[in-house]
């Protein structure tokens, strides 16, 4: 016969590990969840960039930036390959802002869409980098939730603000 405060023993070391395991599980979750969420406010920022662009159709001097804005709004990002397409357009369209950041016409909408921009990127980077570090924890590998969950994915894009001023 077993003794009870053996019993006592195993069902307080089976609710230990229960109770790890669910914090992991859905701390693991959340981290994804929030990965996707601003990737989302990431392309909505970048979005409304290219918006602030169209602004200034028929200005001189403007022309290439704003075919680079109407090529970035008309790339989504739905797959991989989609994905690469719009990090090209986004980082050209970041090239020609900074070239044009002297122009007369440039104006502080731009600058705010650009400072937007950066942090929504930051706020992603941080994210993405938290959900990947997750799913090397112990009992994410144990309980194979890299297997379950989509791997979150950097935007290999310029920094708008690195030439643009201060955020």
């Amino acid at each position: 016969m077993i003794p009870m405060w053996w019993l006592a023993v195993l069902v307080t070391i089976v609710a230990v590990f229960g109770a790890y395991a669910t914090w992991t599980v859905t701390r693991v979750e959340r981290l994804h969840r929030r990965a996707r969420a601003a990737e989302s406010a990431l392309l909505a920022k970048l979005d409304d960039r290219a918006e602030t662009v169209l602004k200034f159709v028929g200005n001189p001097g403007f022309e290439e930036v704003v075919a680079l804005a109407l090529s970035v709004v008309a790339v989504p990002a739905d797959t991989q390959r989609q994905r690469e397409l719009r990090e090209y357009a986004e980082n050209d369209l970041t090239r020609a802002l900074r070239d044009l950041a002297e122009n007369p016409l440039w104006s502080d909408d731009l600058d705010s869409a650009n400072r937007r921009v950066a942090l929504a990127r930051q706020i992603h980077t941080d994210f993405v980098r938290d959900a990947v570090a997750s799913r090397s924890l112990t009992m994410a590998v144990v309980l194979r939730l890299h297997r379950r969950l989509p791997r979150p994915e950097y935007w290999d894009i310029d920094d708008p603000s690195s030439e643009f001023g201060s955020v």
